[in-house]
Formats: structure tokens, sequence, C-alpha cells
């Protein structure tokens, strides 16, 4: 059982990240406009409530530096200093200070914060006393504070209407209720073994259903959680670049599992600092080429179907996907005839590629190329895709694609040589029957007619039955099936799509529909690239997941090595 002293100190956490961040924001706005007195009452009344939690904690290294915040900003409320680039400097560090001593709380280690305190503590002595006069009392600024705060008449007693609860205690609860699922399922596909009329489980199935999507929707959070943390991260980028940029925010109110944001925010980071960097153009060019000085990003998100799409904009350059042809000849990425035949989407999906970089200088913000192959490998992960669209002097758009939700997945049931598999339904665009007679032979692979498309196409079970992907390599080694195959044969094909690429995947038959609780893969078989995990059916079976990601890439180098 935890200790109460334990359990303030988490709810003060928790509480004082979320104050941290907002600090961050309210710093970047009165930077922009230093005549907005909301923000200066704002990041007073935040470091005035962080010092007297920590106080009460005993936290003598959050009340201390948040005390001394504290003081600055009642000397600027009270009109006694005024702002400048030199305390906006030493604001930002100190802030950046205070997230490193809240952070260490968790980790007990131990961080120092006398500089910064000191310097905080310096600068408004010199200021203060060329003259102006003092500052209040400790006793007056809590009756300020207390007068700010009355409104809802008298001060009230009230409780908040939200618990905070470990996202950890969150994911216990959710695979608990995974187990159950799969123990229902199996109950369901027993009783019809033996006869017994399925619908007397109908009332079973509601009530697992209803408690697991509740379950999901509590993880559920606004992207807007995300999102606010950006405008420290585009005012810092700008600042390096000395670029004037303003962040758009968008689609604030989209829900979407907390996980899912968790796994992508890294990614974020790397596409807004990319966008500053190397898509926003000098002031001074902009102009000279019709633009708003103000460079623009817009960070947006938005429902489709059962996914929800990060989108990250700029009003920047543009990539010129011929200068991108040349650096991919020019590393050895690709041989120059077969870069001659490529695409512009083709051309531009090297962009993802590790060891890519379309940046021609190096400072603290990589060009836009570099760890873009990062963002990739992370969306991918949680089964979702990147997008790129761009125009020369026009700007760029990178769309993420990513599940709404990790705790189900919706799937594609198929077997292959009596082995039950599942692919996820984002990337299937539809299933059809193909005749032998119209797939043909093109250099190691096979190729086809969709929707007056050619598009490669693939036997699973030929990859599936190779000891090593090492095979691969050898000709003829994804024609083994078709050889083997008569004329008059008809396949199974599921189309499915990743990255622009179409590929239509041959299996032995198409079973049905199924929302899946997927797990990763066990040791030793989790770097197997082929997988991306595993499910349990009802009846007991495992059932690996494939990697429609891996699969696509994995033909799609092989189409281009046979060119």
């Amino acid at each position: 059982m935890k200790s109460k002293e334990s359990e303030y100190k988490e709810l003060f956490l928790i509480e004082a990240k979320d104050q941290i961040e907002e600090l961050d924001k309210l710093f970047v706005e009165l930077e922009k406009d230093q005549s907005n007195q909301d923000a200066i009452d704002g990041i007073f009344r935040i470091t005035h409530t962080l010092k007297g939690n920590a106080m009460g904690l005993g936290l003598d290294g959050v009340s201390e530096l948040s005390h001394a915040m504290e003081d600055v900003m009642i000397a600027i409320r009270n009109k006694q200093i005024t702002l400048s680039k030199k305390l906006f400097e030493i604001l930002f560090r100190a802030n950046d200070k205070l997230t490193q001593v809240v952070r260490a709380l968790e980790t007990n280690q131990k961080v120092s914060y006398l500089g910064i305190k000191t310097s905080l503590s310096i600068f408004l002595k010199n200021e203060l006393d060329k003259g102006a006069p003092a500052a209040p009392k400790e006793e007056e600024i809590d009756h300020q504070e207390e007068e700010t705060t009355k409104q809802e008449g008298q001060a009230q007693v009230m409780f908040s209407d939200v618990i905070q609860i470990p996202v950890k205690k969150m994911d216990d609860l959710l695979n608990e209720v995974g187990q159950l699922i799969i123990e229902r399922d199996r109950l369901i596909a027993f009783s019809q073994d033996i006869g017994l009329a399925t619908a007397e489980f109908e009332r079973l199935k509601r009530i697992s259903s209803n408690l697991q999507y509740s379950i999901m929707n509590a993880r559920m959070i606004q992207v807007g959680f995300l999102f606010n943390k950006f405008h420290r991260v585009v005012r810092d980028a700008a600042a390096i670049e000395v670029k004037n940029v303003a962040l758009v925010l968008k689609g604030t109110e989209i829900e979407i599992d907390r996980n899912v944001l968790k796994v992508i925010s890294d990614s974020l980071v790397h596409l807004v600092r990319n966008a500053v960097s190397h898509g926003i153009e000098p002031e001074a060019k902009r102009v000279e080429n019709g633009k708003p000085p103000e460079g623009s990003i817009t960070l947006d998100a938005r429902y489709e179907r059962d996914r929800v799409i990060i989108v990250v904009k700029d009003d920047g350059a543009g990539i010129d996907h011929e200068v991108i042809r040349k650096k991919i000849v020019q590393k050895g990425m690709v041989a120059d005839a077969v870069a001659k035949d490529l695409t512009k989407d083709e051309v531009l999906r090297y962009i993802f590629e590790s060891g890519f970089s379309n940046s021609d200088k190096v400072n603290e913000i990589s060009g836009r190329g570099v760890g873009m192959d990062v963002v990739k490998k992370a969306v991918e992960s949680i089964g979702g895709q990147v997008r790129i669209e761009t125009e020369v002097g026009t700007g760029t758009t990178v769309n993420l694609h990513v599940p709404s939700s990790l705790a189900l997945k919706g799937t594609l049931l198929f077997d292959v040589g009596g082995q039950e598999y599942a692919m996820a339904l984002s990337y299937t665009e539809a299933v059809v029957t193909i005749a032998r007679s119209e797939i043909y032979k093109l250099s190691g692979g096979l190729m086809a007619k969709y929707q007056d498309e050619a598009i490669s196409i693939v036997f699973l079970k030929d990859i599936l039955e190779m000891k090593s992907l090492d095979e691969l390599g050898q000709r003829g080694s994804l024609q083994k099936s078709f050889e083997l195959s008569t004329d008059d044969d008809d396949f199974n094909v599921i189309i499915v799509s990743y990255m622009g690429q179409t590929t239509g995947v041959i299996v032995d038959k198409v079973l049905q529909q199924k929302e899946i609780i997927e797990k990763p893969l066990a040791k030793p078989i989790n770097k197997t690239k082929l997988l991306s995990g595993t499910t349990i059916l009802g009846s007991g079976n495992v059932c690996p997941v494939i990697d429609i990601a891996a699969l696509t890439d994995l033909i799609h180098l092989k189409v281009l090595q046979s060119k």
C-alpha cells in the first residue's frame, strides 16, 4: 500500500507537469505580446500555486525556484521592472530548470538549481535598485491572490469532478478485459462445437464489449494535450534559426489514445523542428517571393474512419524531388538508371530511409531528412503510415495516419497453409479474385493489373516458407507457387496499400473481419521482420499478425533490385 505522502507527491507531480507546460505556453505568448496582462497574471498564479503546493510537501527545490520566479512576476505585474530580451532568456532557462527539478522527484536525482535562482534574484535586485518602488510584502501577495481567485461571491470549498489515475493502472485493467474477451470468444466457440445456441451469450457479449469500450474511452485524451507543447518547440527552433514563425493549432478537440500520442510525440518534434529549419525560408527571402514575412506551421488533426490523421504543414520552400533524385544516386541508395524511372512519390519516399539527409548545413536542428526514418519507424510500430505532399515554393505537408486506439485493432483474418493469420484493415483496400492468366512474370517477381494500374503480386506462402528472408535475393523465389499452379486456377487476393505502393497478397482463403487485441512478439521471434505481433482467437489458437509495412518494403526492394 502506498503511503498518503507518496500519493500526495504523485498527485503533485501530475499537476506540476501540466502547470510547467502551461508556463512555457504563457511565456511564449508574453514574449510575442509584452502587453498581455492575462499571460502575466496566469504566470504569476501558476508560480504562486507551485510554490505553495511544493512548500506543503517539503519539496524545497521546486518551492524555492518557483518562489524566485514568482518574485520576478510580482515586480512585472506591479510595473516595477520592464520585460526585456535578457529577462525572457532567464525566465525560459528558469522554467527549463524547474522542469528538471520536478522530473528529478521521480528519479531521485540531484539537480542543481541555485545558479538560475541566483540569476533571477540578482537580475530582480539590479532592476529594482534603479529606483522603482518596493515590492509588496508576502502577506500582501497572498491577499492579492485571494482577491484574484474570488468570483463563483465568497471563497468556497470545492471538489474536482476529475480523478487522477496512473496510466499503468488503466493499461493493466484493459489487459484484464482483453483476457475476458478472449475467454468469452473461446466459450462461444466451444458452445457452437457442442451444439448450444449462441444467442444465449448475446447479453454477455454486449456487457463485455461495453466494458471494453468504456475503458478504452477512459484512455482517450484530446490531441491538444500534445499540440500545446509545441509553442515552446517552435519558439526555440525559430530563435536558433533567426526566423519569424507562427504556430497554428487546429483539431485540438480530436480524441486519441494517450499511448498513441506518447509513441508519436518525438516524431512530431522532429517534423516541426525540421519544418522550421529546412522548410520556412528566412524573412527577407519570403518577402522577396511575395510571401508574408512570418512563416506558418500548422498542427492539425481529424478523424478518417477508425483512424486519426495528424498533420504537420508548413508554408515554406517545399521539397524539390529532382534534388532528392540526385542525392539518392550520389549516396548510392539507387542506381542512376533506376532513379531516372522513379515517380515523384517514389523519390520522396527515400526521405524516410535511414541515412538520408537533405540538409546542407549542420546545427542544433537538422535538415528535413535527418530523423525522418525515426518518424517512419515510430508511426509504423503502431500500425500507422506516413504520407508526404510537397510543392516547391508553396510548402510541405506530412500526414501521419495513426490508429485512434492501440487497444483494439481492426483486422482481416485469412488462412495460408492451414494456419490463420491477420493483417490490419487500415492497409486493406479490397479483396478480389484474380485468374492465373491475369498474372505475368516480371524479372524476379509477379505483376497484375488492378484498376488499370500494374501492381506487384506476391504469394504469401512463398515468403512464409522461406527459412530466411535472405532467400528473397534468389531468382524465382517469389514465383514458386505460381509455377506450381495450373492455367485454370483462380486466386484469392487481398489488395493492400502502403506508402503509395499497392500490392496484391495471395492467400489460400479469406475468413472474416475481426477486432483483435494484438500482443507484441515474445523473444526470440520479436525481431522477425514479417510479423508485428500475435493475438489469441476464440478457438484458443495463436494467430500471427502480418506486418504489411515490412512486407511491402521487402517486395518493393526486390522489384527495384531486379530492374
